[in-house]
């Protein structure tokens, strides 16, 4: 889709070049391999089902890699936990499906840019069930919009996103990388249902460069106004701190029950 008569979000930023279009989809690709844990606050848009978080509109979130997540409300309640780090490992477990034989980000190296970034990802396990709403594994991990590197041959534009804007800016203290995108033929959303850049429109997404997480999604223009996607928000307080087990664990270690063989 292309729009040259849409007006210019950040009218003072030169047209993208190639360059600055490959680093917004590096970052993209990168957030498995930014941080090891993330503490974050995320508005819940009112149109999405809120009720495994209990209706709740803004909550505070801590995530450690892929295995475990507990989120609080305003008042420091706990309203969701899961972890996969006290599964069993037997052989019953690994052959329930085939996403337990994918490594962890931890356990993969990626091809890295100059700048760390990355450039070829490799296939790794995802959020899978872990997230209490589906919409928060394109936020997390916003790789949907970055597509591989190098695109296809076989293809004119095998990109999912067309980057018709890029601006560096400061979005809520954090530096950030923005673009205005809109959704490529090949574009596939993380989740069904979920897209970041919906279908005929033009998209605003924020991308924090520490995290590589999307910290803001706006729809600018759209073929479909009256059924307006939500603004998607998220803001980082921390990253890469120490979670020990227990912080993700309804039931503390010392009085969950021994089992004997």
């Amino acid at each position: 889709m292309d729009l040259p008569s849409a007006p210019l979000h950040f009218p003072e930023n030169p047209i993208p070049d190639s360059a600055g279009r490959r680093r917004f989809r590096a970052l993209a690709r990168s957030a498995p391999w930014l941080s090891t844990s993330l503490n974050l606050e995320i508005q819940v848009p009112s149109v999405f089902d809120r009720q495994p978080l209990n209706e709740n509109e803004t909550v505070k979130v801590k995530i450690r890699q892929r295995e475990a997540i507990v989120v609080h409300n305003s008042v420091g309640e706990m309203i969701f936990q899961k972890e996969t780090f006290s599964l069993p490992r037997s052989r019953e477990y690994l052959a329930s499906k085939n996403t337990t034989w994918q490594l962890s980000s931890q356990l993969s190296t990626p091809v890295f840019t100059e700048d760390q970034l990355v450039l070829r990802r490799p296939k790794i396990s995802g959020y899978g069930e872990l997230l209490p709403l589906d919409y928060w594994q394109g936020v997390l991990d916003p790789v949907e919009i970055a597509g591989e590197e190098p695109a296809s041959l076989d293809l004119a534009f095998d990109h999912p996103t067309y980057i018709h804007e890029l601006a560096e800016l400061t979005h809520h203290g954090r530096r950030a990388l923005a673009a205005v995108l809109s959704p490529g033929h090949t574009y596939k959303p993380a989740v069904a249902g979920y897209p970041l850049v919906p279908a005929g429109s033009r998209t605003l997404v924020v991308l924090d460069q520490s995290t590589g997480i999307c910290l803001l999604r706006k729809v600018l223009q759209s073929d479909n106004p009256s059924d307006p996607a939500p603004d998607l928000i998220a803001h980082v307080i921390a990253q890469d701190e120490y979670y020990i087990n227990s912080q993700f664990q309804s039931v503390h270690w010392l009085d969950q029950p021994v089992i004997h063989p």
